[in-house]
């Protein structure tokens, strides 16, 4: 293990994803974030498989789980606005 620290740019779910692995390998990393409040914008977020393999290898699966409220059903729109199509989950 080295004494140096690792500077992550972006608190975003990215920048908090990597300094939890990092410090989970005991190696320091400090976050940078400009922003100086937390926004509510983006407040929705779909996750895939993959992504719930990588929540839990990060230790945190369980408890998104259960807090998280699971989709019902996904609706797909053309970038014109024409065709759409429900997915049921």
């Amino acid at each position: 293990m080295c004494d140096e620290e690792v500077v992550i740019i972006g608190a975003g779910i990215s920048g908090l994803a990597t300094a939890l692995a990092l410090h989970k390998k005991g190696i320091k990393s400090v976050v940078m974030e400009r922003s100086e409040t937390l926004r509510n914008d983006g407040s929705a977020i779909g996750i895939r498989p993959n992504g719930w393999r990588a929540l839990n290898q990060l230790g945190v699966a369980d408890i998104l789980r259960r807090t998280s409220i699971p989709l019902q059903r996904e609706r797909v729109v053309s970038l014109d606005g024409g065709k759409q199509q429900d997915i049921l989950l």
